[in-house]
């Protein structure tokens, strides 16, 4: 560990080990981790259907919410204070004073509101308004810490700024960057969308062995592993060709994987040795060719 990283993992560790003990005093009280709070709104659509609303307009209609995410921001002013949370979906601010929360115990739910770090995951309830710089804002009337974050998140104004902890610790680059996130949802929506496509002109998925006896399909070298049981060398298939075509000769006209394959060779941002790949196979000519099947697609994922 160098010199200059050092004064860092000791400050994170220290972190860590506070937030250990804010862990067990929670767990000791018996309300570590509930799991009776039921979020029934995503904040991006909160702002989509509210966003617009001048606030003489929203604040009549006493719109009640209630939402469950990751704190990402907070700043405590006293008697009132402003937290950012952050769902699967979007951010969204939240207001919070010990005045509008309605429980008998609001002075000690402010309290400990208080102690609660970035990067705790907390449930919330309120009534809507702007503020007065308009910003969609909840009032919250109930506040409910549902999980305790361990470890603290990256410096908040540069974000993630280390590619290898990026590459490495999606999960950390998820958290901090809603770029990053986005990429993943697009992924998704592509991968469903060819899905749908094949679907509908008749193929059917299918999916074929990740484990195979010999190498084959594509001229690539394999991850080699042992199948105890059967004492036998298998290799990490590179692709599934072999294996459709035999789903053909069976009696299947139109079939398609959508599935992981593993070639052991060099490494880059546009290669990995584990990737996601989609082939299909058809038996009996169609009316829309191979090449003008791809064009579709790719077309329609425009």
């Amino acid at each position: 560990m160098s010199e200059e990283n050092q004064p860092i993992e000791q400050n994170e560790n220290h972190v860590i080990l506070e937030r250990r003990e804010k862990l067990k005093k929670i767990r000791e009280a018996g309300v570590a981790f509930p799991n009776d709070f039921k979020p029934q709104h995503f904040a991006k659509t909160i702002h989509e259907e509210f966003g617009a609303l001048e606030n003489d307009t929203l604040e009549p209609k006493a719109v009640e919410v209630i939402v469950a995410g990751r704190m990402m921001l907070k700043r405590v002013m006293g008697k009132a204070s402003f937290a950012t949370l952050r769902d699967e979906s979007a951010r969204i601010q939240l207001f919070i004073s010990k005045e509008n929360i309605r429980s008998d115990d609001a002075e000690n739910i402010y309290e400990n509101f208080k102690r609660w770090d970035l990067g705790d995951i907390i449930g919330a309830s309120g009534v809507l308004f702007k503020t007065k710089t308009g910003e969609l804002s909840i009032r919250v009337s109930h506040l409910r810490l549902l999980t305790k974050s361990i470890r603290p998140l990256p410096e908040k104004f540069h974000g993630l700024a280390d590619q290898e902890v990026k590459y490495r610790q999606r999960y950390v680059d998820l958290i901090m960057s809603d770029e990053t996130k986005q990429t993943f949802i697009t992924r998704s929506k592509i991968v469903g969308g060819i899905r749908a496509f094949m679907v509908k002109h008749c193929f059917n998925e299918v999916e074929t062995p990740m484990l195979h006896p010999i190498p084959g399909g594509a001229a690539a070298k394999p991850f080699i592993t042992h199948h105890n049981a059967l004492d036998m060398q298998m290799y990490m298939r590179i692709a599934p060709e072999l294996y459709l075509k035999r789903l053909v000769v069976g009696g299947f006209d139109r079939v398609f994987e959508i599935n992981r394959n593993f070639r052991n060779e060099g490494l880059s941002v546009r290669h990995n040795p584990e990737f996601t790949m989609m082939e299909f196979m058809r038996r009996i000519p169609i009316t829309i060719g191979s090449c003008n099947l791809l064009k579709i697609v790719f077309v329609m994922l425009r």
